[in-house]
């Protein structure tokens, strides 16, 4: 007996420092994170501004910040409610998203992997300090728990899946390659089916139908997004020729006007497809097998989530932050040799698509914005950003298929 107490305090100790130490690492790590938007890029808080200029005029009820879903107006509400004025909403805003940064760090301290941490940690520091003001870290952090609690809790896996797609839509496609005959894919489905129809009855009778689709309409009108993977050719080309403009939309997104955009637009349509008939296709080729194992359903989902972000014809730069979570959940769930190797190259890759994406915007943005004979830098950051995420795609597609067909074959 006393030589169980002993290790058991042996443990709590061991985990304390290892805690203590990561604590450390995240706390100076952003502390750098912060110097460097104060001293460089405080205008990135402008989209906060923008929300609160909505959200602080409560006699439009829910016929605000219309692109968003309905949810969202929920959770800005939130953070609305104690600021008395604008300054004050941009900090708690901040504070907000950082502390749902630290609550996913540690989610995956408390499933014991140092390396998951670790990602999180640095890829964040590439990332920088636009986490903190863009409100698609609670997404993000959303589906990141869905994965790490996969097959540890099915339902609350399910139930956060369908959270993701009342915040954000796309979190809505994950659903496919998470269903199955087995137990588990059945309450993930369940859940997901009863926990997105509680949210669509609520923000219907908060809103109105029309208010419901709204963020469909608004996207489906958007124009291609400078930044977007299908604008990359048509950028690239805006460097030695006067055909292509930028200009800023009505979407508040700056894309590109010219020749062949039309063409790039149904290109993204057909694309997105294809996302779709993967992640359908991923799902059917589950319902074969009984059971698959946390780190098999993780795979699909960063293939699902990394096709999505390809197929776009929007790509603002906090979106590389919906990858990056459930690669940090493929960290943990990596069982094999060969998925470990896998997970821990997508892995390095994020966090070089980080330090690009930030260089992107916002170190660089005003040269590829601008004179597009001066933006040659700027534009060569982005198609590497581009073609990379890319790769990240197609090796995270093949694999997720490569997986399931050798299961498949065994069976």
């Amino acid at each position: 007996m006393r030589g169980l107490t002993r290790e058991l305090r042996d443990d709590l100790v061991r985990v304390w420092r290892h805690g203590a130490l990561w604590a450390v690492v995240w706390i100076v790590t952003r502390a750098y994170m912060f110097s460097q938007w104060s001293a460089h890029a405080r205008f990135i808080w402008n989209d906060v501004r923008y929300y609160y200029a909505w959200m602080s005029q409560p006699d439009l009820g829910m016929n605000r910040l219309v692109e968003y879903p309905v949810p969202v107006l929920w959770v800005l509400g939130l953070i609305v409610l104690p600021a008395r004025e604008v300054n004050d909403y941009v900090v708690l805003f901040g504070l907000t998203m950082a502390a749902l940064d630290a609550v996913f760090t540690i989610a995956l301290h408390r499933r014991g992997s140092t390396r998951a941490v670790m990602f999180w940690t640095v890829f964040v520091l590439a990332f920088g300090g636009l986490i903190w003001f863009r409100y698609d870290m609670v997404p993000a952090l959303v589906v990141g728990l869905a994965a790490l609690y996969v097959t540890r809790h099915p339902r609350v896996s399910g139930a956060l899946v369908a959270l993701g797609a009342g915040l954000k839509l796309w979190p809505a496609l994950l659903i496919a390659p998470l269903a199955g005959r087995h137990r588990a894919g059945v309450q993930r489905v369940v859940w997901f089916a009863f926990t997105g129809l509680a949210l669509a009855l609520l923000a219907l009778i908060s809103s109105s139908p029309a208010r419901l689709v709204s963020p469909l309409t608004w996207q489906g009108d958007r124009g291609l997004q400078i930044e977007a993977v299908p604008a990359t050719w048509l950028m690239a080309q805006r460097v030695t020729s006067s055909q292509w403009k930028v200009e800023f939309s009505p979407h508040n997104a700056f894309e590109i006007y010219g020749p062949g955009v039309e063409a790039w637009l149904r290109a993204a349509d057909l694309a997105m497809a294809v996302v779709v008939i993967c992640a359908v296709g991923m799902g059917l080729m589950a319902l074969l097998h009984r059971s698959l194992p946390a780190d098999v359903l993780t795979l699909m989902m960063v293939a699902v989530v990394a096709g999505m972000l390809v197929a776009n014809k929007t790509f603002s730069p906090q979106y590389l932050v919906w990858l990056a979570a459930p690669v940090a959940a493929l960290l943990v769930e990596a069982r094999t040799r060969l998925m470990y190797l896998l997970a821990a190259a997508v892995a390095v890759t994020c966090i070089v698509l980080a330090w690009l994406t930030q260089q992107v915007y916002p170190v660089q943005y005003a040269g590829l914005i601008g004179n597009p004979h001066s933006s040659s830098a700027a534009t060569s950051v982005l198609v590497a950003r581009n073609l990379l995420m890319v790769a990240v795609w197609v090796a995270t597609q093949v694999s997720a298929v490569v997986v399931l067909l050798r299961r498949v074959g065994r069976r």
